[in-house]
This record gives C-alpha cells, structure tokens and sequence, in this order.
C-alpha cells in the first residue's frame, strides 16, 4: 500500500482504455473480415466502458496523494483518509436523502466529495505548517506554500479542475428533454422549470424571414428569462431553414428551447425544452486546470512576495476579500393553461440511444446533429412509436429495424450482445483481468523482494535510507 502501488494502478487503468478504445475502433474492420457484415461501434458502447474507467482514475486522484512512498503505516492511512472518506460519505448520504436515484452520478458525487477532502485537507495542512514558520495569516500563508512548490500545489489545482469537469459529467445523469405543443397564454413543466409562449411572430430583415417564438421561462414563481427560439428563412434558400436556438446559461443548468414547427395561423408551436444541469463545470474546469498548469510552469520567483516572515502590524493578504451584491429577482405573475408534455418512455429513451439515425450523421437518433431539420428522425421516430404501440419489447423492436435496414450495422450504434458480436464485449473483460492478475502477481513478487530491506543489517545503509526518503518527497 504505496504511492508507487497507486502510480501502477493508475498505468494499468491508462492502459486499459487505450487498448479498449483501439480494439472497438478495429472491430468493425474485424466483423467484416471475419462475419462479412461491418457492424457499427457507436457512442452508447464506449459510454458504457468509459463510464466505470472514468470512476476509477477519479478516485486515484484522490488516494494518491494520501499515501506514504514505499509504504503506507495503518496509523498514516487513518489519519490521512479520515476526513476525505467522511466527507466522502456526507455528500453520498446527502445525495441519497435527497431523494436523487441515479446511481452513477450519486457515485460520481461522493468520489468528487473525496478528491475535494484530499485537495482541501493537503493545502489546509500546508497552509498551517507555513503560518507558523512565516508568521502571515492562512491566506498569505497558503500563496507561499503554492510558491515554494509550484509544481505539487499546481498539480493539486489541476486536480480541483478535474472534479469539476466531473461534477459536470455527472449532471448528465439528470438531463431532461421533452417535447410539446404551444398556444400563446399556455405553458408546459418539465421538472422544476415552466415555460410559456407568449407569441409567435414573423419579422424580415431584407436577408431572411424569422419566425419567432417569444417565450418566457419561470421556476417558483420568478421569471428566469425570456427566449427567443425561432426558424429563419434566407433569400433564395427557403428549402433550407436553419432553427435557431435559445440558449439561457447559468451555473447549475443550461436551459436550451428549440422550435422544430410551427403554424402561424394557429399561431402554435412545437418545443423541445431541454434542461442540461451542469454542464457549465465542465468549461469551469477546463479553465482551472489551465491555471494549474499556469503555475506549475511559473518561474522560482513569481511568488516570492509571500516567501518572506510578515511584521506583525503589517496588512495582511486576508483583508483584501470582495463582497458581492446579489440583486433580489422580480417576482413575476404566470398564468395559463397547462399542457403535458409528450411523454416518452423508458423504453423509448432508450431504443433512442441505441438506433442510428439514417441521416449520415452516424449518431443515434437521440443524438442526432441534424436535429430539428432531420426528416430522417422524424421517419425513424414515427416507426420507433408505432412498434412500442403495438406492445413489441425492446428485443423486437430492434429486430425489426435490423430487418427493415439490412444488418445491424446500417442502424444500430452498437453490435447486439450475441453469436460472434459477444466478441466485441468479452475481450475487455478477459483483458481487464489478465491485466489485473498480472499487477497483482508483479507487485506481491516486488514486495517480497523489497521485504529484507527492512531487516535490519540485510537492509540499507541507515544514511541512504534518509536519503531516499527525502528524495521521495521531493517528487510529490
């Protein structure tokens, strides 16, 4: 139980997912020379490798740091993982009281509560030691400490970044998309948030022909924003619309309004209301980890300001702190008839994920990247809704759009798990513990190899013992 252990893993790990990403981006180059059918490997297949890969290298950020090199005491290992493991723990819990059920994203949570506790407690303990052998507050302290080191503390803050691209990976576990008709003064609810049209108008430019929705979106009462979804028609491309979407941002969640049709002498419209929850972190995590790396690269002196002891009657760091002012929003009045959204089942979301759009975009139909204009979709999700009317199940339903299409790869995104296609799924898993059992081999055998350094006069020399240890830390 080593840092080095740690290391290992975290190659294997790498590894793992270069050989899984080659072997299904092949396969379909093998299917063919084997079966003489070329099946398709589409998103839903690596979603589903990636997802646990990606837990995985998640959680080694977070016990990396907490471990000793060469090895780990029990007594380091519970003062070291106490406080990130029950944090850890609280946001798990926190998730579950909730109500929230979506396991992976619950899990992706509380390993991004544990790398958090790791970072945190890290630079808490750093900040502290320096405090008292500087004699600056905790805030100065802290930018000494990140300027003696730049390369660890960088590399810690790279890491927070990485948590917040994963925070963001795990709001896809809550991503809702619905779809429904709208007259002006109705409105529509999906989860927490209402959206209501208010009009559908039509403008001209000189350029092009704009078919608006005006719309305004509202949670607990307070308006959110107005949007503006529309269709707009160039001159001498009227064939070709282009759908304009509205897009509100904020921290927690993207709301995103598509109008795919409308009538204007009915003055309705047809909208898509989808709520990507944040999403947002992990753009906010691209930018810290740049910053990380910023300072891991900063030459010896950039920082050197908050090297040197503090006179005690000196202003310090701590009291350069911005307040913000949160201006309180407008309580709006929404009224209007309620109109259910289209509902789509379980089922159906999932047959969405797993059939090819026959578009040429090679995405499934969920996914489509000519959606709304896709003429593709629509055909395809005509059929899809007609065969879950007729009560088929998810196996005969695929099966008839293998049929109607020729072979499994002209429209589905990932091969079915049977005959010579369990190929396809098997190997990883035999790769994985092949692998698996040779990490495992390999470093009993180096342990019982380093095990008479620790014996007395069989060991090292005390003094290059010391050194070795100093060295070691000198590599964090």
């Amino acid at each position: 139980m080593s840092r080095e252990a740690a290391f290992l893993a975290n190659n294997w790990i790498l590894l793992f997912s270069a050989f899984f990403v080659l072997f299904a981006t092949m396969f379909p180059t093998i299917s063919e020379a084997i079966t003489g059918e070329r099946l398709t490997v589409g998103p839903p297949f690596f979603n589903k490798w990636m997802l646990p890969v990606g837990l995985m290298l998640l959680l080694l950020t977070g016990v990396g740091p907490l471990l000793a090199w060469r090895k780990s005491t029990v007594r380091n290992l519970r003062d070291q993982f106490l406080v990130p493991v029950a944090l850890a723990l609280t946001v798990g819990g926190l998730f579950v009281a909730l109500g929230m059920r979506v396991w992976t994203s619950g899990i992706c949570f509380a390993l991004c509560g544990f790398v958090m506790g790791t970072i945190g407690q890290e630079f808490w303990r750093g900040a502290r030691v320096r405090q008292g052998a500087t004699g600056t507050d905790v805030f100065t302290a802290l930018i000494g400490l990140v300027g003696r080191n730049k390369r660890r503390y960088g590399g810690y803050i790279v890491h927070v970044g990485i948590v917040l691209m994963f925070l963001g990976f795990a709001g896809e576990g809550f991503k809702q998309d619905e779809q429904v008709l709208l007259r002006p003064g109705q409105q529509a609810a999906v989860g927490d948030i209402i959206v209501r049209l208010d009009a559908v108008r039509v403008t001209d430019d000189g350029q092009k022909q704009m078919i608006t929705g005006h719309t305004t979106v509202f949670r607990d009462g307070e308006e959110l924003a107005r949007m503006y979804p529309a269709k707009w028609f160039f001159r001498k491309h009227e064939d070709q619309p282009t759908t304009e979407v509205a897009i509100r941002r904020s921290i927690t969640e993207d709301i995103y309004l598509v109008m795919p049709a409308f009538n204007l002498e009915e003055q309705s419209a047809s909208m898509e209301i989808v709520i990507n929850p944040l999403v947002n972190w992990v753009w906010v995590g691209f930018g810290i980890m740049a910053i990380g790396t910023g300072i891991a690269l900063l030459p010896e002196t950039a920082l050197a300001f908050a090297a040197a002891r503090v006179p005690a009657n000196a202003v310090t760091t701590s009291l350069l702190l911005l307040s913000l002012l949160l201006w309180p929003a407008a309580v709006i009045a929404q009224s209007g008839e309620t109109v259910l959204p289209k509902q789509r089942s379980a089922l159906y979301r999932q047959l969405e994920s797993e059939i090819l759009c026959t578009c040429g975009c090679r995405h499934p139909m969920g996914s489509c990247q000519m959606r709304p204009n896709c003429a593709h979709y629509d055909a395809q999700a005509a059929r899809l809704e007609g065969f879950l009317a007729e009560g088929k199940d998810h196996d005969a339903v695929v099966a008839a759009f293998v049929q109607e299409f020729g072979g499994q790869g002209a429209v589905l995104a990932a091969p079915i798990d049977e005959g010579f296609n369990r190929l396809a799924w098997l190997v990883p898993y035999l790769v994985a513990a092949g692998a698996l059992v040779g990490v495992v081999v390999s470093a009993r055998r180096w342990s019982r190899q380093a095990a008479p350094a620790s014996t007395g006069d069989a060991g090292l020399d005390p003094a290059l013992d010391a050194r070795l240890d100093d060295e070691l830390r000198n590599l964090d």
